[in-house]
């Protein structure tokens, strides 16, 4: 069980690492990350001294985002999002890319989503975090798969591979056990560091 306890951690500490120096693509931000950012703090009736208090940036930073002068690192752009209450690809990309909700033309997935609200609570929670992880780990691929040599996705797979052969004489539920320590330890470790 400690094995698979340090190869999660592990794992954690890698994303936790990229998040912290992977900025967005530079086309990305020149077009519309700024004024996305400062459309959105405006409508949210906030100053940028409110961002600041909410998100932990400086309020230099901040301007120089919003003048488009400067690229936010994907841990920065999710504290921000959290900061301001919207999904990461409203404040990223400009309207015609964004996937957010009000936008959403795929009707099956419309749907799938309508289902999902039916959903008790804890269900509900349970696939919210499984989307915000499947899209972290999609957006993070996307930044970080040019500059390595084999995708962050190819890693985890792999090393999950090997943790399910190992893990064999473990129920599905000591193993969930386990990754939520991990990732509730590595949590609590980058907030400090915040």
């Amino acid at each position: 069980m400690d094995k698979i306890l340090k190869e999660v951690y592990l794992i954690s500490v890698e994303v936790l690492q990229v998040s912290h120096t992977t900025t967005l693509p530079k086309e990305v931000c020149a077009m519309s990350f700024g004024k996305n950012l400062a459309r959105i703090r405006k409508e949210k009736h906030l100053t940028q001294e409110d961002l600041v208090k909410r998100s932990g940036v400086a309020i230099s930073q901040i301007r120089r985002y919003e003048a488009g002068h400067s690229s936010p690192t994907l841990d920065v752009l999710v504290r921000l999002a959290k900061a301001l209450g919207v999904s990461i690809d409203e404040l990223a990309f400009d309207k015609e890319t964004g996937i957010a909700a009000s936008r959403l033309l795929d009707r099956e997935l419309l749907e799938q989503f309508e289902l999902i609200a039916g959903l008790d609570e804890a269900e509900r929670q349970a696939v919210k975090r499984i989307l915000e992880g499947v899209i972290v780990k999609h957006q993070v691929e996307k930044m970080i798969r040019p500059k390595a040599e084999q995708s962050w996705s190819q890693r985890f797979r792999e090393i999950t591979d090997k943790l399910a052969r190992g893990a064999r004489a473990y129920s599905q539920e000591e193993i969930d056990k386990v990754i939520d320590e991990a990732v509730t330890a590595i949590r609590d470790k980058a907030h400090a560091r915040v």
